[in-house]
């Protein structure tokens, strides 16, 4: 293979590296920059096809889809592209057109179906409508599945430190109590955390997907396998919308702490494992060490990377984090880029909050809906100095922002979420 072409071929897989590692603006830039082959060029016109139309350009969306048809990418995948640009310009006749074309080629192709469903007025799929009639006659326990990235964690050591596994835990218990059975065998429901997108999904089972994390891998096709689409970011829901998807419905993180009554013990403290990808481990605590701050961090990796002093262990046991989170003046927070840019905020602000304990976050556009301003903001380690040194300072109003902010979080019960989950199927 021609040596050019095949360092522009890892360069495409960086690029998709960069979209799942939540880094979409840069796999665009790079795509944008970097010269390409003639033999590459309608996979890179395809890629940013994609990611224009992700970030609400519709126009360049279109263009770069035409061009990339027209040098031989696959029809059904670009044609559905340029559909859904032209359902979002206003040109529903062209679009519907478009779609109906990829039908002729690609008779089971569940965007067109989708997409021409919305068309029409629909919101459900008729073998949706199927499955849940069918599930709603029957005369035993409702048999589901939850399925999380966590998995795939072989070291039972690890497990209890992937977040998405208390997440699973707590879920299933709620299920549990609601009457459901608990299985992986033979399920009538399954719910699937993205997470990882899954590579398939069984067509006789009803299927669910929480969309919690990761949103920069979300394409026009990822989520079709699912029955149901829930998404924790109110304002990725029109985003799902544009995408053709059906009825994506708003399911924030949620929470099963409760308020922890406790002295303070830490000034400063942050939970999460180092990224050994990164050289500082998490940009949170190279944001602390840049401030001047004295803190602990609790997690993986870290007896690697820090002074001593800060370390304070590598695990905080799941079931006592109320004594620490409450137990703590200030608890620091941060997301992936994509979770902070697309307004998905993670289950830990809700479960510090509903502990009694008190956040400062790195900026994230989906802490003011759901917190108002209980949740300060910083995007500079100044900003950061600042805000620790005046919260340590002013205790009377840490406690306000506290007060108010477990309030809002005690609203988002994992009870709540489940019942969202299996609305449909509820009587």
């Amino acid at each position: 293979m021609n040596k050019d072409l095949g360092e522009q071929r890892k360069l495409l897989e960086k690029v998709k590296k960069l979209r799942f590692q939540g880094r979409a603006p840069q796999a665009m830039q790079i795509l944008e920059e970097e010269p390409c082959s003639e033999a590459l060029k309608p996979h890179v016109l395809a890629c940013l096809a994609e990611l224009y139309f992700y970030f609400g350009n519709p126009q360049k969306a279109l263009e770069c889809a035409v061009q990339a048809l027209e040098l031989g990418y696959n029809y059904c995948s670009m044609a559905f592209v340029q559909a859904l640009s032209l359902r979002v310009l206003g040109e529903s006749d062209k679009a519907a057109a478009l779609l109906h074309s990829i039908l002729e080629k690609a008779p089971e192709h569940k965007g067109a179906k989708d997409v021409l469903l919305l068309m029409e007025g629909k919101s459900v799929r008729p073998e949706t409508e199927e499955k849940l009639l069918r599930l709603r006659k029957m005369d035993r326990p409702l048999v589901i599945s939850v399925r999380s990235p966590s998995d795939k964690e072989n070291d039972p050591e690890m497990l209890p430190l992937w977040g998405d596994y208390w997440v699973k835990v707590k879920l299933e218990q709620e299920f549990t109590r609601m009457g459901l059975v608990v299985s992986q065998e033979n399920p009538d429901i399954i719910l699937h955390f993205l997470g990882l997108p899954p590579k398939s999904m069984p067509e006789h089972t009803y299927n669910i997907v929480w969309n919690y994390s990761h949103p920069d891998i979300i394409d026009p096709e990822i989520l079709r396998r699912f029955d149901k689409i829930t998404c924790a970011a109110v304002d990725f829901i029109p985003k799902l919308e544009a995408y053709g998807y059906l009825k994506p419905e708003l399911l924030p993180a949620c929470t099963s702490k409760t308020p922890y009554k406790t002295e303070p013990v830490y000034d400063i403290v942050f939970l999460g494992n180092a990224r050994l990808s990164r050289p500082d481990g998490r940009g949170v605590v190279a944001d602390m060490l840049a401030a001047g701050l004295d803190f602990k961090v609790w997690g993986y990796y870290w007896d690697r990377l820090l002074p001593e002093k800060y370390y304070g262990g590598k695990y905080w046991e799941y079931d006592r984090l109320e004594e620490l989170y409450a137990g703590t003046r200030i608890t620091l927070n941060d997301h992936h880029p994509d979770m902070a840019r697309e307004g998905y905020v993670s289950n830990k602000v809700f479960d510090i909050l509903a502990s009694g304990g008190f956040v400062i976050s790195q900026s994230n556009a989906g802490l003011k809906p759901l917190f108002g301003d209980s949740v300060p903001e910083y995007e500079t380690p100044e900003q950061l100095k600042k805000l620790a040194g005046h919260y340590l300072d002013n205790p009377e109003e840490r406690e306000a922002l506290r007060l108010k902010g477990r309030q809002a979080a005690l609203r988002h019960t994992y009870r709540k979420c489940a019942e969202r989950l299996l609305s449909d199927l509820l009587p």
